[in-house]
């Protein structure tokens, strides 16, 4: 391969588990299945040994076995019994942290509407990405995000997997004050600090891997009867080196996977038109508001208007329009990449509401990605060419997170 190298990124996108149409997920897959590897190759202990969790003064502090530490801020406190059960997460894996969050405090609503779960997720995120820090300060660099409202810690590392060269990045994006999602610097957008970041990872223009959340997807998950793996690219746009070599390893795996080269188009407007009927949803129902007389017309009206912000607004917050016009809604340069990710069945669902990221996931995952890499490698002058061939320059998207 000579200096040529392979990427892997994953993020943790902190409160982002609805969307429109049914959508719900674990938008920490990414982050879980990444740190796991890096966790692997610094030998860090990323369980939790301490969880301080004051309501007076509205902390949330936990600290890893290997010394990381993570804080968040509720905006609207932290009750007693809420801090009763954080401090239940004491022994367990803070790189789990949406699945850790959810079973701890029993469900997860971003856009401001359940605070503490995303709060929580928050600070074990970033406790995680510090441990890495703390185990390994010259081998593994940290910044935080350089978006006005986020605080998240990115880190990353140059290193061998398989023996081929790899540039490994892990994203927390993450909202102050438990709201959220706001994901600008998600997947491998190779912007502000986390391009910055990037560059001295020399992965700004590598062919990458990019791994996603757990997901219940209507429009396909009620078609499959066992969790699925899914293969995203676009092609003619996405790197379909990368693509095949994911979807190759998981059925010489004989793990059930889908490959969709059609489901990530460049589509000019769609997240500014989306933001707009999230928002004449919202405005058709306050002008019922307005009119309503009964309390029980008022209560229906503003219930739903709870389901608009709690699960569709989702869809919208998590990333700005422009952005979302070249990288999509998975974060991804053009050229790249393609994303693994993974469809739960309708009956689990129907169990478990929303999706958990479990070790037999991030195990799977990594099987995945070790046998992909050696199939990308293999093909890594056709991989660089379709990097070269659809990249874009970054300087017409600085503007859009400045």
């Amino acid at each position: 391969m000579g200096n040529k190298r392979l990427g892997l990124a994953g993020h943790a996108g902190i409160g982002h588990v609805h969307s429109h149409s049914g959508f719900v997920q674990d938008d920490s897959g990414g982050f879980v299945v990444v740190g796991s590897i890096i966790k692997g190759i610094l030998g860090a202990d990323t369980c939790v040994r301490a969880v301080d969790v004051d309501p007076d003064t509205n902390v949330i502090k936990v600290t890893t076995m290997g010394g990381g530490i993570g804080e968040s801020f509720p905006r609207r406190g932290i009750t007693p019994r809420e801090a009763e059960l954080i401090r239940g997460v004491i022994g367990q894996d803070a790189l789990f942290c949406q699945a850790l969050a959810v079973r701890t405090i029993g469900r997860m609503y971003g856009q401001g509407v359940l605070e503490t779960p995303v709060a929580l997720e928050a600070a074990l995120a970033n406790s995680v990405v510090d441990t890495f820090c703390k185990k390994a300060p010259d081998r593994f660099d940290v910044t935080r995000e350089s978006l006005k409202t986020n605080d998240g810690l990115i880190g990353g590392m140059s290193t061998e997997i398989e023996g081929i060269n790899t540039s490994v990045l892990i994203t927390v994006n993450r909202s102050s004050a438990g709201l959220g999602p706001a994901e600008d610097l998600e997947g491998n957008v190779a912007l502000g600090s986390k391009g910055e970041l990037m560059r001295r990872l020399d992965m700004v223009r590598c062919p990458t891997i990019i791994l996603e959340g757990k997901v219940y997807l209507p429009s396909m998950s009620d078609e499959l009867h066992q969790n699925t793996f899914l293969v995203r690219a676009q092609r003619d746009l996405d790197n379909m080196v990368v693509a095949k070599a994911l979807y190759d390893a998981a059925q010489e795996l004989g793990y059930p996977v889908i490959l969709l080269d059609d489901a990530l188009p460049h589509r000019e407007g769609i997240m500014e038109q989306n933001t707009i009927h999230v928002a004449e949803k919202i405005i058709e129902s306050a002008e019922k508001l307005k009119k309503a007389g009964l309390a029980s017309e008022k209560v229906l009206i503003l219930a739903e208007l709870a389901r608009l912000v709690s699960q569709d607004a989702g869809a919208i917050t998590f990333m700005s329009n422009k952005l979302h016009d070249v990288v999509r809604g998975v974060g991804m340069m053009p050229g790249t990449s393609a994303v693994l990710s993974m469809l739960v069945t309708k009956d689990y669902w129907e169990h478990w509401k929303i999706p958990l990221f479990e070790e037999q996931d991030v195990e799977m995952a990594k099987n995945i990605i070790g046998l992909a890499m050696s199939k990308v490698a293999s093909n890594i002058d056709a991989a660089y060419d379709l990097v070269n061939k659809f990249y874009v320059s970054l300087d017409s998207l600085e503007q859009v997170i400045n």
